[in-house]
């Protein structure tokens, strides 16, 4: 085959990839979500209705303490990625995607809303943290990697290239979720809350809940206190 064509072909099939990264990457989904729901104030939400809505973090129940960190939130994600060589290249593998959940709810000044722990997140990783060949993980990142079953170190005690990113949901932070709403009461939840009324957000006929605390992707056209 011509070597121009090959060299056409593999342009287009690296374009390709990247559009296709691009297009169904996590932020994407959720961007989609978001903008798809229309924007409502908690207390406008019927029963039975896909909503977005925006607010700020408040605890109210179950209050967790990040690994890496060692803050307190809502919810918080970490991701260790190991760098493995191919070769003479190598890229960056997942080898930890660790993600909990407390009791979520947000407030935007006007009602509460608890987001159900099915919820899928997209927290910006706010704490990075790094290992490799002159840089040894620090106690707390070896105990967070012997918890999950791994090492800082290779078969022949060298440190592995790996590199830690937290992030989390916490309170006073701005956020935004969509999904379906019930209403029910704080207390049935077990939540310490000035107003019993609650509205809960869970998933929609499709399993799909979204929440996120990018700034990129939260539009905020209503006053939140």
């Amino acid at each position: 085959m011509d070597p121009v064509i090959i060299g056409i072909l593999v342009v287009v099939v690296i374009t390709a990839l990247i559009v296709l990264g691009v297009v169904f990457s996590k932020k994407a989904i959720v961007r989609r979500a978001l903008n798809k729901a229309p924007l409502k104030r908690i207390h406008e939400v019927q029963s039975g209705e896909k909503a977005r809505v925006v607010g700020r973090v408040v605890y109210a129940g179950k209050v967790l303490t990040s690994p890496l960190s060692r803050r307190h939130c809502a919810a918080f994600h970490v991701e260790v990625q190991e760098y493995r060589r191919h070769g003479k290249s190598g890229s960056w593998v997942t080898v930890i995607n660790d993600e909990q959940k407390g009791d979520i709810v947000i407030h935007d000044g006007m009602g509460n809303a608890h987001v159900d722990i099915t919820a899928q997140s997209l927290m910006v990783k706010d704490a990075n943290y790094s290992s490799g060949t002159f840089n040894d993980a620090t106690p707390e990142l070896q105990e967070y990697l012997r918890f999950h079953g791994r090492d800082a170190t290779g078969l022949l005690g060298f440190n592995k290239q790996l590199r830690y990113k937290e992030g989390i949901l916490e309170q006073g932070e701005l956020v935004a979720a969509v999904g379906v709403g019930t209403w029910n009461s704080a207390r049935a939840k077990n939540l310490n809350l000035p107003n019993d009324r609650l509205l809960v957000l869970g998933p929609d006929e499709k399993g799909k809940l979204y929440i996120t605390d990018d700034p990129g992707l939260i539009k905020v056209d209503q006053q939140i206190n």
